[in-house]
């Protein structure tokens, strides 16, 4: 057992959380008292905490009215209650409120990208029915009467697929919980709990959103004039006006416009809105830019696959309201797709950029299990080998610095300068001593603090010390906004130890000889790592997050591929007479289907292609406003990746045109 020294104990006794072996995964080692206080305080005599129980017809709140007269100073008494909202209050500001507001931005996303698939459905619908619109309006149907009846559609739809969802919803809950037990969270289950709330806010949405898409369809339909019924088929042609073209680019000049000129100044959340305005340009100029677009994405696939490649080219020109609906789904999706592979590429290139800059050490010491740490004995240890010249702990120190609560890093500040480059602006951290604390160059200046100025410590133990700013550096993305001397954190800390121990080998000793070595004195537990082992590891915590991300956009992105299939189903049905012509005049049932399939591709590739240059400008923008804020330096857009998002694009319409093109070789030549 790591305490975070290892210490051999033998087992006398396995307990459980009630019927789970875990609480979320953690396990916990169980001590006596006195065995507890030796192995995990400093101060042997002392306790973390006490838990209480209230006599017979004492509440819980009296019981603490009672306590808290004869607590020492720094302690405090809270019931029951009071302890499982504080817990439950600091899971969901920490996981729980990310993952749900995660949740909640994703929800978003599919459902902005449904609305649109609904929209272009709705708006076929509308197209195919013209003649039949003309003759309700013919025999004396109002134009309200038309919405309504279209309106009406819309609600049953939406009531059965809320219905539908609510109870794929519930089994994806289910699904998840099961994975999140086999990948080792271990989470309590008290089986699936729902609200009445939350049926009714899903089926609400559901409905809602539905109508909402339809409603545009809808009066398009009450527009229609009585002698249409008199046309002999009704095919929707219709282009982009003149006003949506005005309109997309007002509002795609002020979108560009706002995260040009704030994305420098750190202005995070008015570039956001930028992208919010930039997005609704690229869907009001959709359009506007789908049939050049079109002919330009279609014309290799006309060289190559001949006639049927040149009327897939044509079918997507020829209507670019709906090639431009049919791609806007996709292309949302792969904007915030591409927005953050952006966005963690360039962190994961601010990150290998900054160690290589600031760290000058050889090898980074770090636990696999962070609670235990390292023990701060390890340093010593170490720093006795030949093939060692310098050691320096790195510990985390919870407490107040005038009265705001902060994390800071505990080291020995002398030791720290020759393997860390802080660039240190004012002062050294040399001269960092037990009254003393260096802090970062922004930290400082939003608090008005200088070299010297004098600043109260609060600790963890109830207890306060002054002391003085010895040291203020520029470089705080390694090391944090505070840097606390060992010795004036030690006799406040439960137990020291340090969240990574940074080694330098001695010159001449090759980085395998000293990791031998290293190796040798540390033990099992202990992760030993190079440089480059140190930056992927964590780089590789962007890619974890990032992979998460992934899966939650793959939702929307399946939206917006059945999305493509449903409208070429629709307008395939729409053109049966034109497909029955092209097969009497000779076309094959494999000709067709490679049209109908090509169409898909250029229609997802206008989607794709859009979506991943957006992606890239906004991507850059966000991150420059992060960049100032948070000090990330150095913007990557990675090629391969992209090229990759590009290619699947195609393949992603290539399948959301199998099952149209099979429906359409299928179709008589006579119907």
């Amino acid at each position: 057992v790591r305490t975070p020294a290892a210490i051999e104990v033998e087992i006398v006794g396995i307990v459980t959380f009630g019927d789970e072996d875990s609480l979320g995964g953690v396990t916990f080692t169980g001590f006596t008292l006195s065995v507890a206080q030796d192995l995990l305080l400093e101060d042997p005599t002392r306790v973390s905490g006490v838990a209480a129980a209230a006599g017979s017809g004492v509440s819980e709140r009296e019981l603490v009215d009672r306590i808290e007269p004869v607590l020492p100073d720094g302690a405090e008494a809270i019931t029951g209650t009071e302890l499982t909202a504080e817990q439950r209050d600091d899971i969901e500001s920490d996981f729980l409120g990310f993952f749900n507001t995660s949740l909640l931005v994703f929800a978003g996303i599919a459902l902005l990208v449904a609305m649109f698939s609904i929209f272009n459905t709705f708006s076929i619908l509308v197209a195919q029915r013209t003649r039949e619109s003309a003759l309700l309006r013919a025999i004396g149907a109002s134009r309200r009467q038309i919405v309504g009846s279209v309106a009406f559609e819309a609600l049953a739809v939406g009531i059965v697929a809320s219905a539908v969802g609510l109870a794929a919803g519930f089994g994806l809950a289910g699904g998840t919980l099961a994975l999140m037990d086999a990948a080792g969270f271990g989470l309590p289950q008290a089986g699936l709990v729902t609200t009445t709330g939350s049926l009714v806010l899903g089926a609400a949405v559901g409905v809602g959103a539905t109508l909402i898409a339809s409603l545009a369809p809808a009066i398009k339909a009450s527009r229609v004039a009585p002698i249409e019924a008199l046309r002999d088929a009704a095919v929707d042609t219709t282009g982009a006006s003149w006003w949506r073209a005005a309109a997309g680019v007002a509002v795609m000049v002020a979108g560009v416009g706002l995260v040009v000129a704030r994305a420098g100044a750190g202005a995070f959340g008015q570039v956001a809105i930028g992208a919010l305005l930039a997005v609704a340009g690229m869907v009001l100029l959709g359009p506007v830019v789908a049939r050049p677009a079109s002919a330009t994405i279609g014309a290799p696939i006309a060289l190559l696959r001949g006639f049927p490649g040149s009327l897939a080219r044509r079918n997507a020109m020829r209507n670019p309201r709906r090639t431009a609906g049919a791609a806007g789904a996709l292309m949302v999706g792969v904007v915030v797709v591409t927005l953050f592979t952006v966005i963690a590429s360039s962190i994961k290139s601010s990150i290998e950029d900054t160690v290589d800059e600031q760290f000058g050490g050889d090898l980074v010491i770090d636990t696999e299990f962070g609670a235990a740490g390292v023990d701060p004995a390890l340093a010593a240890e170490l720093a006795a080998l030949p093939e060692v010249s310098e050691t320096a702990g790195i510990g985390v120190a919870a407490l107040r610095v005038d009265g705001e609560e902060l994390d800071a890093s505990v080291t020995q500040p002398a030791r720290l300068r020759s393997m860390l480059d802080v660039d240190v602006a004012q002062g050294s951290m040399a001269d960092v001593g037990g009254d003393g604390i260096a802090v970062s160059s922004d930290y400082a200046e939003e608090r008005g603090w200088e070299l010297g100025s004098t600043v109260l410590l609060e600790f963890v133990d109830g207890q306060t010390t002054p002391a003085t700013v010895d040291a203020i550096y520029d470089e705080a993305s390694l090391i944090g906004d505070a840097v606390l001397p060992e010795a004036t954190w030690a006799p406040h800390a439960n137990r020291q130890s340090y969240v990574a121990l940074l080694v330098d080998l001695a010159d001449g000793v090759t980085l395998a000889d000293g990791r031998d070595a290293v190796v040798g004195v540390t033990g099992p537990a202990v992760t030993v790592q190079d440089r480059d082992e140190y930056v992927e590891s964590v780089a590789g915590e962007v890619d974890a997050i990032l992979n998460v991300v992934y899966g939650l956009l793959a939702l929307a992105i399946i939206i917006a591929l059945m999305g493509i299939a449903n409208v070429l189903s629709l307008s395939t049905h729409e053109r049966r007479r034109e497909l029955g012509l092209l097969r009497a005049v000779g076309q094959t049932r494999r000709q067709l289907r490679t049209m109908v399939r090509w169409e898909s591709v250029v229609v997802a590739l206008f989607g794709t292609a859009g979506g991943v240059a957006l992606g890239i400008f906004l991507g850059w923008g966000l991150f420059e406003a992060l960049a100032t804020q948070e000090g990330f330096g150095t913007f990557a857009a990675p090629t391969g990746q992209l090229v990759t998002v590009l290619v699947a694009g195609a393949i992603a319409g290539i399948l959301a045109g199998l099952r149209p093109a099979r429906r359409a070789a299928k179709l008589p030549v006579l119907e």
